[in-house]
């Protein structure tokens, strides 16, 4: 989530970062609150169809140089995955008994890494594959049918979230400058498609409520209650979506330098740590509760105070809590932290490039 830029450094794409991980923060967080208002749950439909999607698109567009994220890959996406996955395992398995660790399963948001670690491993032979991109979209298509093609090694999502790595990758800087200058209408028109698309897909199929929905592309249709047919239909659309959706963000973002460009700039770390906040202000909601309800005593009586004027009080203090986590687990004293203990860690486990080409 924090690819080294070639060249100048774009701060429109900084920002991006920064609204997708802000955005990774509020969705992660109103899941663990398992707070459901009809606002805050289209929100969050709207967020999925293109969170992700457009997270892998940067990677691919700032992962051109096949071989050397080859070389790197180990180093910048397995040992973090094994450190951070089981540190998060033992930390919860306190709140959650019933938790079970596997090494190549990965917990809750920990996939990405392996995602990125299987692509960036095996993309300069697949590159040699031709018409890649529409058989990858073929073979995410045929994954949804396999109910045992799922969360060990992340399959299901690498699988299907790699059609919008190439998407990234095959993009160029001219296509990038063709999106920015799309006129504010057409990019609103793509937008809104999108969002329409998304939720009468929803509101037509009605996916089983209590797997993953199935723009998370963790589950078989089977698993989220879909014929077939229906789950063809339903994946197929999230190429569609994530990228009208994705158009509008590109054309809407802003090029100035500001608070979103610094954490995106430092999104790895906000990735990686903003579980372990998360995790203490749900284990001690109640308490946080009791304390607002001092504050503002007309709230008295609600057990989720957010539940007031159709979510939009809780959407407020989500937003807020999402962008203040985010704000100080990208600030330069967290990343300076963060990359001096990786460089300690990865100098303990790999050799020197220059001692093993001897």
């Amino acid at each position: 989530m924090n690819p080294s830029i070639q060249g100048t450094r774009d701060a429109a794409l900084d920002n991006l970062k920064g609204l997708l991980i802000i955005s990774v923060v509020y969705v992660h967080m109103y899941d663990m609150l398992g707070q459901k208002t009809p606002l805050l749950y289209t929100i969050r439909l709207v967020v999925l169809s293109v969170q992700m999607p457009l997270f892998l698109f940067l990677s691919g567009y700032f992962g051109k140089h096949a071989e050397k994220r080859r070389r790197a890959a180990l180093g910048e996406y397995l040992v973090p995955f094994l450190l951070f996955n089981t540190l998060y395992y033992m930390v919860r398995v306190g709140q959650s008994p019933e938790l079970n660790y596997g090494l190549l399963r990965p917990l809750n948001m920990y996939w990405f890494l392996l995602t990125l670690l299987l692509i960036r491993l095996l993309l300069p032979e697949l590159l040699r594959i031709r018409r890649l991109l529409p058989l990858s979209i073929v073979l995410a298509l045929l994954a949804g049918g396999d109910r045992y093609f799922g969360r060990t090694l992340s399959l299901s999502r690498t699988v299907c979230f790699f059609p919008f790595y190439l998407l990234g990758y095959y993009c160029t800087e001219a296509h990038m400058k063709r999106i920015r200058r799309l006129p504010i209408p057409v990019a609103l028109l793509c937008g809104g498609t999108g969002a329409f698309l998304a939720l009468w897909l929803t509101d037509t199929l009605h996916p089983d409520g209590s797997a993953s929905h199935p723009f998370q592309l963790v589950n078989s249709y089977e698993t989220q209650g879909l014929e077939p047919l229906e789950g063809v239909v339903f994946r197929l659309s999230i190429y569609l979506i994530a990228p009208l959706l994705g158009v509008m963000l590109l054309r809407l973002i802003p090029a100035g330098r500001g608070v979103l460009t610094r954490i995106g700039r430092g999104s790895m770390t906000v990735y990686l740590l903003h579980a372990f906040p998360m995790l203490w202000v749900v284990g001690h909601w109640e308490w946080l509760c009791g304390l607002l309800v001092r504050l503002v005593p007309a709230l008295e009586g609600y057990k989720y105070p957010g539940r007031l004027d159709y979510g939009i009080p809780q959407l407020a203090l989500l937003l807020a809590y999402a962008l203040v986590v985010s704000l100080v687990l990208s600030s330069p004293i967290v990343t300076r932290a963060y990359n001096r203990m990786m460089d300690a860690v990865q100098r303990m486990l790999f050799r020197p490039v220059h001692s093993a080409e001897k």
